[in-house]
This record gives structure tokens, sequence and C-alpha cells, in this order.
């Protein structure tokens, strides 16, 4: 086999192994990165119910202060994070232990899944993640859910894994780039069978990129 005939084999064989992944289970994708499984909710559990009943009250709780005063941003992916002070207050008023989780090696992360780490007696912990959503994007096959896999990942705990997610309308701000986003409604979802989709990425550095040989031209402008 000469140079050429391995490197279209290679191609295809790269090919096949990009086609994007669909439909993998939610618990097993955290038990390969966490070695920690999701526990499901049962509504008929008196301290499951306990604890979709307090979340739903968080959630109206939210609502009215994202009413009282609505989040201004210029655009809506910038909304989510301002939502989440909110909840964890919330989630407190309404007689619920929570904190930002820590990751396995014991660091505070703010970026990446989840959001919240909720506990309650001995035994039971629910980590909490919070999204926005529109009415017009709710029903839509956009991509909302994001997991990536770390090194130093914040699921550390067998837990209920939940979300938490507002129905936002955004009304403009005359004169400003802004738009005032409130809250509207609320869905909380249990995570436990929840379906994901792979997708492959290439990616580089600066170093490799504006490297020897890569650039054509360059000045001062």
């Amino acid at each position: 086999m000469d140079d050429k005939q391995r490197a279209e084999v290679l191609e295809a064989a790269l090919a096949q192994l990009l086609q994007p992944l669909k439909n993998i289970p939610f618990t097993a994708v955290v038990r390969a990165l966490a070695e920690h499984s999701i526990l499901k909710m049962d509504p008929t559990d008196a301290h499951d119910a306990d604890l979709i009943g307090k979340l739903s009250q968080a959630a109206t709780i939210c609502g009215e202060r994202l009413r009282a005063n609505p989040i201004k941003r210029p655009r809506p992916n910038e909304v989510g994070n301002d939502v989440e002070p909110y909840v964890i207050d919330a989630v407190k008023e309404v007689g619920l232990t929570c904190a930002r989780p820590v990751t396995k090696s014991g660091a505070l992360k703010s970026t990446g899944y989840p959001d919240i780490l909720i506990t309650g007696e001995p035994g039971r912990k629910t980590y909490l993640e919070c999204k926005i959503f529109s009415a017009e994007t709710a029903g839509t096959t956009q991509r909302s859910f994001y997991l990536s896999p770390s090194d130093d990942f914040k699921v550390c705990h067998d837990a209920r894994h939940l979300l938490i997610a507002f129905e936002m309308v955004a009304t403009p701000i005359e004169g400003s780039r802004n738009s005032a986003y409130s809250a509207v409604a609320f869905k909380l979802v249990d995570l436990h069978d929840l379906l994901c989709d792979v997708k492959y990425e290439f990616n580089s550095d600066n170093r490799r990129l504006y490297g020897a040989g890569m650039v054509l031209a360059s000045g001062q402008v």
C-alpha cells in the first residue's frame, strides 16, 4: 500500500468515525464521565413530591422577581446565566439548602454542567441545571443542552438531575441595544430519561494557526 492509498484509507475511516452519535442515554453519559448514577424522580414518593413542590414554589418566586426586575441584555443567550442567582435565592427561600457544586478536586467552577447542588437529609442530593426558552423555540430542534467531558467534573454524587427552565419574553428598551427579559412560565424537568447526541469537533490553537508557513500576509492597520 503506497502513501496515497494509506491516506485514502485513513480519510475513509475518519469519515465513518465522525458520523454523529444519536440518542445516547444521559444516564450512560454521566456514568461514563463521573462514575455516578442518576436517580429517577418518583412523584409518588413523599420526599420527591416535596422536592417538586418546593422547586415549583421557588420557580414562582423567580417569576415574580423577574417581572419586577427584568434582566437587561442585548441577546437572549446571555440571559441564562443571569437567571441562576434568582434560582439560588428562591431555592434557599423555600427551605432547601443549595450551593454551587464543587468539582472532584474540590474546586469551585462556575461554568459547565450542572449549575446548582441541592442537599437535604443525608443521602439525598439533587443537581439542578438552569435554562431559558421562548414560546417560539420550545418545540423546535434547536440545541439547548450541552455537556462537555472534563478531567475535573462537577458531578461527584449519585443524585437526582433536574432542570428548571423559564419561558422568557423580551421587551425592547427604547434607545438601547438591550431588551428587558422577564419570565411568564416554567418547566421542571427530570433528566433521567434524556437522550443526547454527540457531535465531533476538530480544533487547533494560535501557535499552529499563525505559525511559520501559514500566514500569507500581515501588517499594521
